[in-house]
């Protein structure tokens, strides 16, 4: 038995340490668990509160990440380039104009058109004739 505590403290000093809390990789297993759930939750709580939508790549995604920028000012736009899809939100409120759009692109635009490459979103979603409002009423 002194051998293999021996070990232990050789091949690991904090699992030595923490022996009087149960068996020791219990306990490290729990703290790692721990760290996880914390980090996880906060994480998750500040996702959700961003909005805005989720494009497959391509010069509409460009036009609409330029758009938000536009827009929205005095907000910081955040983009996600996943390579198929391209994730651009904002906490709480987005709104995107389609002449800010059209601008961007350099040719006409529909708001419709927008759907076809609008793969999701996040938050709650307004759409008018010539603007989408990406917004969450709830702050968490």
């Amino acid at each position: 038995m002194k051998f293999i505590n021996w070990l232990k403290n050789i091949l690991n000093p904090q699992l030595a340490t923490v022996e009087s809390a149960g068996t020791a990789r219990e306990a490290v297993k729990e703290q790692d668990k721990e760290k996880t759930m914390s980090a996880s939750n906060s994480g998750q709580a500040y996702h959700n509160n961003m909005v805005g939508p989720v494009m497959r790549a391509g010069d509409l995604a460009m036009a609409v990440i330029e758009a938000a920028k536009i827009d929205n000012p005095g907000k910081e736009i955040f983009v996600e380039d996943k390579r198929a899809y391209i994730r651009i939100h904002a906490e709480q409120e987005m709104i995107l104009r389609q002449e800010t759009i059209e601008e961007e692109l350099g040719r006409p635009f529909k708001m419709n058109d927008l759907e076809v490459d609008l793969s999701s979103f996040a938050g709650q979603i307004e759409s008018q004739d010539h603007a989408v409002r990406f917004y969450f009423n709830k702050k968490l």
